[in-house]
């Protein structure tokens, strides 16, 4: 646990964001703002008053990373409980967790070619040999965003945000911020469109029992690592029962 004077000087580097922006994109802003399409209808998936600071904007807005931007999470809040200090991380997806992607489409289809022999004889053992390495190789292009964002958020970006916070401020007393950042609770939560625990199902609602969401088993070697400290998948639909449960309201 790192001492009050830390992370009072880490909330103020937070807060050196607060009047900030990029572009028109404030640093620190309602949800409702902060989960919008990038493009499109630019429709929120979450409406909500709730201030906390987007970490893209932030991102783009800083002359160190802006030329390579890497992964960042959505939102980036604090939360001092009980004088326990947690860094909140959030990502907003508009994405169904419940429906199968092509990893579970493509392992349906392999699997399919493997028990029936009969069905496919247009496939010799070569062919179904090529489409099982295939599908050994394949990455979830969703999955691996969403294991990559608070990596990167937490190694590369935030670190670097600070660097350049501490340029921009000499005579300030400084953290040693990776050290601060590996000893502080990190907290991750992801929200789609739809999701619950009970697994995905294909075309047909019959549930995939042997491929729930493959996105858990990633985000458990983060804890492993402790790269974080703690996650979970909520539904966007519930997102003021999250505040309510992370005592944020």
């Amino acid at each position: 646990m790192m001492s009050k004077s830390d992370n009072q000087l880490f909330i103020d580097f937070l807060k050196s964001f607060d009047d900030g922006e990029y572009r028109n994109h404030k640093f620190h802003d309602t949800i409702t703002e902060i989960s919008r399409r990038e493009s499109g209808d630019r429709k929120p998936l979450v409406e909500n008053k709730k201030v906390m600071y987007s970490l893209d904007d932030i991102a783009k807005g800083s002359k160190i990373l802006r030329d390579n931007l890497p992964k960042t999470t959505d939102a980036l809040y604090y939360k001092e409980d009980d004088g326990k200090f947690s860094l909140i991380l959030i990502e907003f997806k508009f994405h169904n967790l419940d429906d199968p992607d092509a990893k579970d489409l493509l392992d349906a289809l392999v699997d399919n070619f493997f028990a029936e022999e009969k069905k496919y004889k247009c496939l010799d053992y070569n062919d179904k040999k090529d489409l099982n390495k295939i599908r050994n190789y394949y990455g979830d292009d969703v999955t691996n965003a969403l294991v990559l964002k608070p990596f990167e958020s937490l190694k590369v970006v935030i670190p670097k945000l600070y660097e350049e916070y501490c340029l921009n401020n000499s005579n300030i007393e400084k953290l040693d911020i990776k050290m601060y950042l590996e000893n502080i609770e990190k907290r991750y939560f992801i929200f789609v469109s739809t999701y619950t625990e009970n697994g995905k199902f294909n075309r047909h609602n019959e549930e995939l029992k042997s491929q729930s969401t493959h996105l858990e088993k990633y985000l458990d070697r983060l804890k492993f690592g402790k790269i974080i400290n703690h996650y979970e998948i909520w539904p966007s639909s519930d997102f003021k029962d999250f505040l309510e449960s992370e005592r944020l309201i």
